[in-house]
């Protein structure tokens, strides 16, 4: 997109601080050879990756923290310092984030477990709670293995990504949270590179596959600097805003997409709100991509390749892109509301959050 700067990153990733197989020197080097931008870990009730936060060549290495329960309510805390103890309630939780200038999201919240790895039930299940920034409504590894053992797989395919895709239930969730306000949609891998013990003790997500796969496109108005409190800002200020696609690399290399809106002579990005007269949202794909723009759980607009949409009605408007009939990209929506209607305070109050 002209005039944004495009950086490829991943969220949600286990090392050896917690349950992940991988040391944190092995994972942030399959991060640089993969070329990704930005990396955030976030181990389990651990916080010992912050050490390794900086520029490592090309990749920015960030950390956080997944407070975990047993049962579920798992949260990613991020841009936190301190650690938050997993004993802590859900809201409490998401509070003492927010108080460190941190994000709150709830992380893989419809998991109904698996045979495949014998994960039991962990969805988020207190949806009393308040104050969050948004849901995975993508989880790579979590939605993987569910889907797997729906299926009754029994032996390892020859290459399991091809059944992945996010829970719809999740997505329906995201819709149901955003008619109430602004909700961040986030895309995890959830990345272990654990083995399967039933599959002979096969690792059939490693980390360079993981990180190859489902990753977050984020769009800034300014470029990183290799500075770490400057370019920290920018990527979890980035994440605060929904300034990004989820994109499933793996099936179609993902920078030739584009989407933005128009509106009195400025160019919008995902996440931001706009005034929505004579506002129009626009996106570029490859041949062969279909689209379809929703609204309030329902589709709006449907098209194949370039698109233009004019706006004749305040809403909020999310896209998804399809390849081969498969969900390939998610974008975060556009928030077209008068102005005092409640979702441009949100978001201004939000990046006010961090401070440089």
């Amino acid at each position: 997109m002209s005039g944004f700067h495009r950086y490829v990153g991943v969220v949600h990733v286990h090392t050896a601080f917690s349950d992940g197989t991988g040391d944190i020197e092995e994972v942030i080097a399959a991060a640089r050879a993969v070329s990704l931008d930005f990396i955030v870990i976030t181990d389990h009730n651990d916080l010992r990756a912050k050490g390794y936060e900086g520029w490592h060549g090309d990749t920015l290495v960030l950390a956080g923290e997944e407070i975990t329960r047993p049962g579920g309510n798992h949260m990613l805390a991020l841009g936190i310092e301190e650690f938050i103890p997993p004993e802590l309630s859900p809201q409490e939780a998401i509070d003492a984030a927010k108080a460190q200038g941190g994000l709150a999201f709830l992380a893989h919240p419809f998991y109904r477990g698996s045979p495949i790895n014998g994960d039991p039930p962990l969805p988020w299940r207190d949806w009393d709670v308040v104050g969050f920034d948004g849901i995975e409504v993508w989880n790579l590894t979590s939605d993987l293995y569910q889907s797997l053992g729906e299926r009754g797989i029994e032996s390892p395919p020859r290459d399991p990504l091809i059944y992945a895709s996010p829970n719809p239930e999740a997505l329906r969730k995201w819709d149901e949270l955003l008619a109430r306000g602004y909700t961040v949609g986030l895309g995890g891998l959830d990345a272990h590179a654990e083995r399967v013990a039933r599959w002979g003790n096969e690792v059939i997500l490693p980390y360079d596959k993981s990180f190859r796969a489902l990753r977050l496109h984020l769009f800034l108005r300014e470029p990183l600097k290799k500075d770490l409190e400057h370019d920290r800002y920018l990527i979890y200020n980035g994440l605060a805003s929904g300034n990004f696609a989820i994109v499933f690399d793996w099936i179609g290399e993902g920078r030739d997409a584009f989407l933005r809106a128009d509106c009195c002579g400025k160019a919008f990005l995902p996440g931001e709100t706009i005034g929505w007269e004579g506002a129009h949202i626009r996106g570029e794909f490859p041949q062969g991509t279909w689209i379809r723009l929703v609204s309030g759980g329902e589709e709006v607009w449907r098209g194949e390749g370039s698109m233009e949409f004019e706006i004749d009605a305040y809403g909020i408007y999310r896209l998804e892109a399809f390849r081969d009939d498969r969900i390939w990209i998610l974008f975060n929506p556009f928030y077209c509301l008068p102005e005092g209607g409640g979702g441009r305070e949100r978001i201004y109050s939000l990046r006010k959050t961090f401070r440089r």
